[in-house]
This record gives structure tokens, C-alpha cells and sequence, in this order.
């Protein structure tokens, strides 16, 4: 049984590598996947990305625009305590930890050798000793359209390090704004796991508060475990 997941799981993951094809998984591998990724969470924890806006910043200073860098990095920095608080506040399922996206490579290399997870007012907080194995990553991003249309992968670099992007069949990207949820190696996780919450922050009228959207996710893990 071992075998035979980290058989599905090495072909979950090669669909998600640069340039190969998609290879269809059967809803029985989808939930054997679904489930080791939740066990993983389950018994660990969830890293939670935060954008700091660094590069634009710094940009804008360059140029001399220092009010409109402050501007920003002040807008920033609010918005970023505000999905902490959502997170310590709603999320109950698993502990959850900060990184800025300058430490993505860190995160993803699992190296946490030197101290770069985020406290509460998002200063480095160095008694945070983290050395769990198990981890999944979320943040508030983009969400591309249902992974079983995917027709094949590319990857280019960001400030964030490789990002995947993805080819679709028979037509251009489509993508709404979500909180997601991802492996340990940055790839999005598919249905039936939990992986998204709609923001709908495209839509004023129906626009999800911050802590409705993370309390919503928490209740989706809750439910996978009675499902």
C-alpha cells in the first residue's frame, strides 16, 4: 500500500513538472493523494506566505518616490497583520506559522537553520524553533481553473523563486482569487482536499472579510476528517 501511493504521488507531482503531459488520475488515486497530504497537516502544520512588496518598494525609492514606497509598505504591512490575526484567531485545525515570500526557497528547500518566521506585529521571531517534517503552505493568491485540464506545465522565475505556470486545453488561463492551499514543494493540491476558499475580491458586493474566508477553510478541514 505504501509503495502504491508513493507511486501516485511521484506521478501527482510529474504533472506538475515543466513541460510534461497530463496524465489523468482516477478519483480513487485523487483521494489516496488528498489523504496523505491531509495527514501530513494533520500531523504538522501550516506555513502561511506572506507578500512584503520589497521589490516594489525599493523600486519606488530608487526613484525617489519615497511617500508613495512608504505608502504602500505602511497599506502592506496592515493588510499582512490582518491575515495573522485571522489565522491565529479562526484556524484551529493544525498550528500555523509566517514567512515572508523572500524565504520561499528556505521554506522550500526545508531549510530552517536560521530564524526567519514572523510574530504578530511581523518582526523575525527567534524562539520560534521550528523542525516539523510535515507541513503544507497556504496563501491568498490566484486559484487556476479545475487541474484535470491541464495539458502541460512550464516554469519561470519570480522574486518568489520557480513559479509553475500552467497550459490549459482549448483556451487561455482563467484564474479568481482565493486562499490556497499547497504542498511543501508550492504546487496546489487538487480536489477532493480542501485546497481553496473563495475571496470573490473581484466582486465588492460579495466580498469574503479576511477571518470569514480562513474560518472558512479551517471548517473544510474539519469536515474532510468526518467525511
Amino acid at each position: 500500500m505504501k509503495n502504491r501511493t508513493l507511486l501516485i504521488l511521484s506521478l501527482f507531482l510529474a504533472s506538475n513538472n515543466a513541460f510534461s503531459q497530463n496524465q489523468p488520475l482516477s478519483n480513487t488515486d485523487k483521494l489516496e493523494i488528498s489523504n496523505h497530504y491531509f495527514n501530513k497537516l494533520s500531523n504538522g502544520a501550516l506555513l502561511v506566505r506572506l507578500k512584503s512588496n520589497k521589490r516594489k518598494v525599493n523600486a519606488l525609492i530608487d526613484r525617489g518616490y519615497v511617500d508613495e514606497a512608504r505608502k504602500i509598505e505602511i497599506n502592506q504591512d496592515v493588510y499582512n497583520k490582518e491575515l495573522i490575526s485571522a489565522f491565529n484567531n479562526e484556524m484551529t485545525f493544525c498550528e500555523t506559522y509566517f514567512f515572508y515570500s523572500e524565504e520561499s526557497n528556505k521554506v522550500r528547500q526545508k531549510d530552517f537553520s536560521e530564524p526567519f518566521f514572523l510574530d504578530s506585529n511581523l518582526d523575525v521571531d527567534s524562539s520560534i524553533q521550528f523542525g516539523l517534517n510535515n507541513f503544507l503552505i497556504a496563501e491568498f493568491g490566484n486559484v487556476a481553473q479545475d487541474t484535470s485540464s491541464y495539458q502541460d506545465f512550464y516554469i519561470i522565475d519570480t522574486q518568489n523563486g520557480k513559479t509553475k505556470k500552467t497550459s490549459y486545453w482549448g483556451g487561455p488561463n482563467f484564474h479568481f482569487g482565493a486562499l490556497v492551499v499547497m504542498t511543501d514543494d508550492f504546487v496546489q493540491l487538487r480536489k477532493p482536499f480542501p485546497s481553496y476558499v473563495r475571496t470573490f475580491n473581484s466582486i465588492p458586493l460579495f466580498r469574503r472579510a479576511t477571518f470569514k474566508v480562513v474560518a472558512r477553510l479551517n471548517d473544510k478541514f474539519l469536515r474532510f476528517v468526518t467525511d
